[in-house]
């Protein structure tokens, strides 16, 4: 019993890591993928791609802001958001998910930034068809 149990923890415990590694890789082989993808449809000046039967198309979405803020602006960081009714969002950090949607509604909004929080945009491609819809 004690035998069986100690091997089938062991047992899963291999399997969890092996997926564990090809899940990197394969998380790895898509970005490269979506890279490679965003930079022909950039060369040929294009939003999306052609349809293809069991493939389906992709198109190039706006790009998703993602924010952050280094802990030791974060006073500065706070005082901003209160002063702009986002309160809420302040816990004893803010996450950056919530972080991210502010900031991009600000620069929406031609506001500004505060000093300290730093962003960038990623590209984002959606696949339309096939299984991932």
């Amino acid at each position: 019993m004690e035998r069986d149990l100690l091997l089938r923890f062991k047992t899963s415990r291999e399997l969890v890591d092996a997926c564990e590694g090809a899940l990197k890789e394969a998380r790895a082989e898509e970005r490269e993928a979506e890279q490679d993808l965003l930079n022909y449809l950039e060369a040929k000046q294009a939003s999306a791609t052609s349809k293809f039967d069991g493939i389906g198309w992709a198109q190039v979405n706006s790009p998703r802001l993602f924010a952050s803020c280094p802990a030791e602006k974060f006073p500065d960081l706070a005082a901003w958001l209160r002063a702009h009714g986002q309160e809420s969002a302040i816990k004893e950090t803010v996450h950056s998910s919530t972080l991210s949607q502010i900031v991009s509604e600000a620069l929406r909004e031609g506001g500004e930034v505060p000093s300290g929080v730093s962003y960038f945009l990623k590209a984002q491609v959606r696949l339309y068809g096939g299984s991932h819809e």
